[in-house]
């Protein structure tokens, strides 16, 4: 009877452990989506219900992938490179945030929060392809004025040489 006393105690103790871990994990999946500053997209809705899309996006972002890399099928519903160019906007400043900016980004937003993480941005885009565009023409004209080198706007847009 004295050696079934400890092993109860031992049983029950980890039973009460394993409860406290169960509700100390289920607090930390529980994030409140009001509490994360997400920015404003651009359009007035979202190719899906807002709701579906913050528990289903993952799904669709991989079923997209998959269909475009290895079933060659290409549509733009459900692209990456749409939703970055409806979801990243600029702030106030007018700069837009990269996604490193977990503050001002609006997937990094509630990434962060949820402790995701993503390799998206490690091959794709981050920023709408027009603010990348714009961003590599004004690198492109501060190297030619630390050069002193002439090239004509054509050239220096489109980065062909002229006829």
């Amino acid at each position: 009877m004295r050696i079934l006393l400890p092993k109860l105690a031992v049983i029950k103790h980890s039973l009460a452990l394993i409860l406290v871990l169960i509700l100390g994990m289920s607090s930390v999946y529980a994030v409140d989506e009001h509490a994360i500053n997400v920015p404003a997209p651009k359009g007035e809705e979202c190719v899906e219900d807002a709701k579906w899309m913050r528990v289903n996006h993952f799904k669709t972002v991989l079923n997209h992938r998959d269909d475009t890399v290895i079933r060659g099928i290409r549509t733009t519903k459900h692209s990456l490179k749409n939703c970055i160019d409806c979801h990243i906007t600029p702030n106030e400043t007018g700069d837009y945030a990269r996604y490193s900016n977990s503050e001002e980004h609006f997937c990094a937003s509630c990434h962060t929060t949820a402790a995701v993480t993503i390799d998206c941005f490690s091959c794709h885009a981050d920023r709408p392809e027009h603010v990348i565009r714009a961003a590599r023409q004004q690198s492109q004209l501060e190297a030619l004025k630390e050069n002193s080198v002439h090239v004509s706007a054509t050239e220096l847009i489109l980065n062909t040489p002229q006829p």
